[in-house]
């Protein structure tokens, strides 16, 4: 075989095996996150969230399910903010800590949110599905010091009333972020 065909075998059979490494993460994972997969969140849309809700240095943001941790350097590089996220799929999470190696600030952690205190947060941020939404309506309205501002791509939170709706423009489908003060 010529020494082509083996490296093409070979970036193949490597492309494999990390495919079947992020769909093992996904499964591990399912029964906590109800079906939501590690999607990252556009650039425009965290652009939205920094210019509609200001921060200082050294006010704590919080992503839940932070995924690759854009927002968390984002965030970090913007304002100052401390940021920390939590991230249950190993790949997402591998891929976070790698990405943030040189970010002070940042902290992401392979930890389920639900077990986590919140009550340092003065952002939380989220981008879940609406079943989990459900559930952490209730977590946020015990844990959250009044004042604290929850951001939520796509989904509302049920019972709670948004401050601010934005849409950011030429977004994918123009979905909104919910804006909400507790």
């Amino acid at each position: 075989m010529s020494t082509w065909v083996l490296i093409f075998i070979a970036a193949a059979g490597c492309l494999f095996i990390l495919k079947m490494v992020y769909v093992l993460s996904v499964a591990v994972v399912l029964p906590f996150t109800r079906g939501a997969l590690y999607v990252s969140t556009s650039q425009r849309r965290i652009a939205a969230f920094l210019d509609a809700v200001p921060l200082q240095p050294g006010q704590v943001v919080i992503d839940l399910g932070c995924g690759d941790g854009r927002v968390l350097r984002r965030v970090r590089r913007r304002y100052g903010a401390r940021a920390i996220g939590y991230e249950m799929n190993p790949v997402a999470y591998i891929k976070a800590r790698l990405l943030c190696l040189c970010t002070d600030g940042v902290n992401v952690r392979l930890r389920n949110f639900w077990k986590a205190d919140l009550s340092t947060a003065d952002v939380i941020f989220c981008y879940l599905f609406p079943d989990v939404m459900r559930e952490l309506s209730g977590k946020l309205r015990r844990e959250l010091k009044p004042g604290t501002t929850v951001v939520s791509c796509n989904f509302k939170l049920p019972q709670w009333l948004p401050a601010k709706v934005l849409r950011p423009g030429n977004s994918l489908h123009n979905d909104p972020i919910y804006i909400y003060i507790a």
